[in-house]
């Protein structure tokens, strides 16, 4: 071991951050580019709790009756555990390839490539997911203003502003997407007051209903509980961020957890309000966009477009977000896919003034395209959206459940510190039940070609591990090495 000096890396973070380096800004990112708020901003978007607020408790409601606010605090308190696992690795070192470069220095390079092969086909498919969400959204605010225009036009559309804003600088794409949500989050406020200073219907406002049982089945509690991990999904978003946020080992973190807190948040309170605002869960259940409902009753018909353009506004920002996420993690695996810092393959190819990743950006927004195109022949919007989505849930949810495993080796292996042991278990045990209430019983068509296509997905990505060339490069991977080298200094680990 070389003796300590005062320019050679120390912690386990600084190894890592100097195994990814590169002086060529045509292959290279924006280096302390993002602080706290624009890495928060990535994962909230990717989540897009205002979008999906505004029809998730009709949603929820069509599943727990009455107790959709206590399967959403279920739900935040299950995904904590998971969240959690990105917390351990997130402290101790970070990279663009986020859960490639944490699963594999836990469990190996195979074991974090297929995680991070996974987790890009899951970012590709809500990328294409929500432009057909955010199609839907906005054909209904045009329908609202007497303009009739078909979904899938719209769609195209948003994919275009989309690959033009992720073009630019990850620092103006995230201030947008923060901005984006924000605005959204505050015109849904208002209509949230509103209803609270009316009282809701017949004065129980503030009762807390939502958050009983009403005598409902665990199955059926149980249910709910996985729904809402969809709509937390994507709080890791920001560990993609690792190569270009300030402090990292602190800001993503932070940035994990609160953007799970910010998103939970919004689907507790709105879920809260939503359901004491209608007289009877079949009520809510049967319409099919409640808050706009709502907005339109307690406010006026202007609200109701402006709840409207609230959905599109948060939509836009997730779609922007998804692409942003799966741009970095194809950039990183493309770099270990070639060689580490020395590769010089398109998918490292990045804007010597922006720092974005071009090569990437130019083969997920093709992907993306192509899968929403694939469902275009879906008569609505919302049919397409729930397929592409589903398909995405399905890999998300085994990704996380590889990361919870890593993690807890990762602990295991550092210390073995019982209660993080003790939290990361309780993650596993509560991700290997949504598993189970996922696929048991099997989905029924056509989503059984959403988890046919998801393992086979997953079978792709198992071949190209065994592929010698690539195998040869992963397997000796300098950034994989770096979390393995013994500690010269203090390290984060």
């Amino acid at each position: 071991m070389s003796p300590k000096t005062d320019s050679a890396p120390v912690t386990l973070a600084q190894r890592v951050t100097a195994s990814v380096e590169v002086s060529d800004p045509s292959r290279s990112l924006k280096r302390v580019s993002v602080r706290f708020a624009r890495t928060v901003a990535l994962s909230v978007g990717i989540q897009g709790p205002t979008a999906g607020v505004i029809v998730g408790p009709a949603v929820m409601a069509s599943i727990v009756g009455g107790s959709g606010a206590l399967a959403y605090l279920l739900g935040l308190v299950a995904m904590s555990f998971c969240a959690y696992a990105f917390v351990v690795f997130s402290r101790s070192f970070n990279s663009a390839s986020s859960v490639y470069a944490f699963n594999g220095a836990a469990l190996g390079a195979r074991y974090g490539f297929l995680s991070a092969w996974l987790l890009l086909f899951v970012y590709t498919s809500f990328a294409a997911a929500v432009y057909a969400s955010t199609a839907d959204i906005a054909q209904s605010l045009l329908s609202s203003l007497g303009v009739h225009i078909a979904w899938v036009p719209l769609a195209v559309i948003g994919w275009g502003l989309t690959m033009w804003l992720a073009y630019a600088s990850i620092g103006i794409s995230s201030l947008l997407i923060f901005l984006l949500e924000g605005v959204a989050i505050l015109l849904i406020s208002v209509v949230g007051v509103v209803i609270l200073s009316d009282g809701g219907v017949h004065g129980h406002a503030f009762s807390g209903s939502p958050f009983q049982l009403h005598g409902l089945a665990f199955g059926a509690l149980g249910l709910g509980v996985v729904n809402a991990f969809g709509g937390f999904s994507g709080f890791e978003g920001a560990a993609t961020l690792g190569e270009e946020s300030s402090a990292p080992t602190r800001t993503i973190p932070a940035a994990v957890i609160s953007s799970l807190v910010v998103s939970a948040g919004v689907y507790i309170a709105f879920t809260w309000i939503v359901d004491n605002a209608y007289a009877t869960p079949h009520a809510l259940a049967a319409d099919p966009a409640p808050l706009v409902h709502l907005a339109d009753h307690y406010v006026g018909s202007t609200m109701g477009k402006l709840v409207n353009l609230a959905g599109v506004i948060s939509a836009f920002g997730a779609q922007l977000a998804c692409v942003n996420g799966a741009n970095r993690l194809l950039y990183a695996l493309g770099r270990e896919l070639g060689g580490g810092p020395g590769a010089r393959n398109v998918l490292v190819r990045t804007d010597p003034r922006r720092g974005s990743p071009v090569g990437a950006l130019a083969i997920v927004g093709t992907a993306s395209l192509i899968g929403l195109l694939a469902f275009s022949f879906e008569s609505q919007a919302l049919r397409a959206l729930v397929l592409i989505v589903t398909y995405g849930s399905y890999l998300i949810i085994i990704t996380y459940l590889m990361t919870v495993i890593a993690a807890a080796v990762w602990v295991w292996r550092h210390g073995r510190r019982p209660i993080p042991l003790l939290a990361l278990n309780v993650g596993i045990a509560v991700l290997g039940y949504v598993l189970y209430d996922t696929f048991h019983p099997f989905p029924v068509p056509p989503f059984d070609r959403d988890v046919w296509a998801a393992l086979a997905t997953a079978a792709i990505g198992v071949a190209i591990t065994v592929v010698p060339g690539i195998y040869r490069h992963i397997s000796t991977s300098q950034l994989l090495r770096a979390t393995r080298e013994p500690a010269v200094g203090p390290s984060n680990a």
